[in-house]
């Protein structure tokens, strides 16, 4: 039996009756068929040898559904939104149409019925559907960059040409359809890009707007200064911040529909020289998902780090610069002690995602919460884990070390530049060593580096000189060895068979060669050996020197294990480490 469809007999049948096809083509698309189980619509439309035309119209006339020819719909990408690209190209269905609660479907497989109430489910809209070919589908898809390109640059014409022939005050423009679409559609164009942030710039004639996409930030417009009132009043009008203030800096946030996704975005106004400057965080909840798997850890700091979050009390620190990913591992370690047998609570500045089960809390100097009175309050709602969002102060890191001696977990970050640091960062803050060896159990440092995009990056052919164009920051070969001799690398390869990739760029990486970001880290274990060690001299290069001797990776080292497998480059690394 065919596929899910009962029909499909008839369909041969009136195939036949058409005379469209041999019987040898039947026999071999019935054989096909059965083999990868699959619909039959489906093998009849992407067999490129047969006649497209004459077998839509019997799949037409036997389904009872209208054809519909792709290439002549301008599809929104607004539309094309509303169901994931991978499900449109994994199903060869796209929606190209909305009108009021009805969406259109373009499919090849009609016999699909899952697929289209997963639709219908998805989207909450009922669905009427069209046949059409898997080319038609992948040529809308291919076209969808494009379509937003030229559906963008109309659009901040048309705001662009509104604010600069208007006399109306900025507060009345802000207000205007033409503005409306111009600040929604550069949201919509960062999101489509997973972008992390917008930047609104003024400069002394114009206004740049940048898009920060796998932490680097890239220029996409430069618009006229005549803009910059209408859009920053646009902007303080949907996050709730007044319209009039312009001496002092303002925060707010809001929430922001695209396609079926619900995104928050967290806005900070600042006047600066040129006029305000505007930063929007783009937060998707939803997306984001906490867990250790998906930080990037090896194999040994993976395993380390899921002994060592089971302690009952102590301390687990996480360093790095401000965007390095402090938030997400916090978020990921929380996420894995979360249940109903323990009460969890954050105090934080601000809280990034909510999480099911966790007490949030969000510091407001203004009111008098602050990270370390917040935390003296904590202590009386029975905790059994804290995360502090950042110890900033000699007052903060007291509170958390007393906590952290009396039957709690305490998570929270510092700024250092590397982990060996941590002890002596608390030392200057005014801690005495043997408090912070009684209470540390893990230090983490962290940063992040671009991935290659696995679909068009290119191996280097000369691996000789590239290699020794880098002598003089790492001993690859030397790095290479040690994580072979840790198991971090399959026992077989050797270091001339390492293959180094460089990024290239194609449509599916927005042509940068990258695509996602990875953690590379620094895990310190503070076991006994160090803790006693800690008492006598905390300096960095003490904790360092055993730290390394207990198998301890930096986070170059764990960088290039990432480069050895073909994840990231060599300049990536040396671009978050060489501080």
């Amino acid at each position: 039996m065919f596929k899910h469809i009962n029909g499909s007999n008839k369909l041969i049948r009136q195939i036949k009756q058409e005379g469209i096809l041999t019987k040898q083509q039947l026999k071999t698309l019935t054989k096909k068929v059965k083999r990868e189980n699959r619909y039959l619509s489906e093998v009849l439309l992407e067999d490129i040898t047969l006649p497209h035309e004459e077998i839509l119209k019997v799949l037409s006339e036997f389904f009872n559904l209208p054809i519909v020819a792709l290439k002549e719909k301008r599809v929104s990408p607004i539309i094309l939104n509303l169901i994931p690209k991978e499900v449109a190209e994994q199903y060869s269905v796209i929606i190209f149409k909305k009108v009021k609660n009805v969406i259109y479907i373009a499919t090849v497989s009609p016999e699909n019925k899952q697929i289209i109430e997963f639709i219908r489910k998805k989207t909450g809209l009922e669905p009427k559907i069209f046949i059409t070919t898997p080319r038609e589908i992948k040529l809308a898809l291919q076209r969808y960059k494009s379509e937003i390109s030229e559906e963008f640059a109309k659009i901040i014409e048309d705001g662009v040409k509104e604010a600069i022939d208007s006399e109306e005050p900025a507060e009345r423009m802000a207000q205007y359809l033409p503005i409306i679409k111009m600040v929604n559609s550069i949201i919509e164009q960062a999101l489509s890009r997973n972008a992390s942030d917008i930047h609104i710039e003024p400069q002394a004639k114009k206004v740049n707007i940048r898009f920060r996409i796998d932490g680097i930030l890239h220029t996409i417009l430069e618009l006229p200064k005549e803009i910059l009132p209408s859009l920053a009043a646009r902007i303080k009008i949907i996050s709730n911040l007044k319209i009039d203030e312009h001496r002092i800096p303002q925060d707010g946030r809001c929430q922001f529909t695209y396609g079926d996704r619900e995104i928050a975005i967290r806005v900070s106004v600042m006047p600066t020289l040129h006029g305000p400057k505007a930063a929007l965080r783009l937060l998707e909840p939803e997306k984001k998902q906490f867990t250790l798997v998906k930080l990037g850890l090896n194999r040994r700091d993976f395993h380390l780090l899921k002994n060592e979050i089971k302690a009952a009390q102590g301390m687990i620190l996480v360093t790095g610069p401000t965007g390095s990913g402090k938030t997400t591992t916090l978020y990921s370690l929380l996420q894995m002690l979360n249940s109903d047998k323990i009460n969890i609570c954050t105090i934080e500045d601000p809280i990034e995602y909510g999480i099911e089960g966790i007490n949030q809390t969000q510091i407001n100097p203004k009111t008098g919460l602050t990270f370390a009175n917040g935390l003296k309050s904590f202590i009386r709602q029975d905790p059994d884990v804290i995360m502090v969002g950042e110890i900033r102060d000699a007052e903060t890191a007291d509170i958390a070390i007393n906590a952290a001696m009396t039957g709690h977990l305490v998570l929270s970050t510092l700024h250092t530049n590397n982990a060996f640091l941590a002890i002596q960062r608390f030392v200057e803050m005014g801690i005495q060593p043997y408090l912070i060896a009684s209470v540390t159990n893990i230090i983490i440092a962290q940063r992040l580096v671009r991935k290659l995009c696995l679909n068009c990056r290119s191996a280097i052919r000369s691996p000789e000189k590239f290699i020794g164009d880098y002598n003089n920051f790492f001993d690859l070969k030397k790095t290479f060895n040690k994580l072979k001799k840790l198991n971090l690398l399959p026992s077989h390869t050797n270091f001339e068979d390492v293959i180094f990739y460089r990024p290239k760029g194609c449509p599916k990486c927005n042509h940068t060669g990258f695509q996602g970001r990875i953690g590379i880290y620094e895990v310190v274990k503070v076991g006994d050996e160090l803790r006693k060690a800690i008492l006598k001299d905390y300096l960095e290069q003490t904790v360092k020197k055993i730290a390394l001797g207990q198998g301890t990776l930096t986070m170059a080292e764990d960088g290039l294990l990432k480069v050895f497998s073909g994840r990231t480059t060599i300049d990536e690394v040396l671009r978050v480490t060489q501080e």
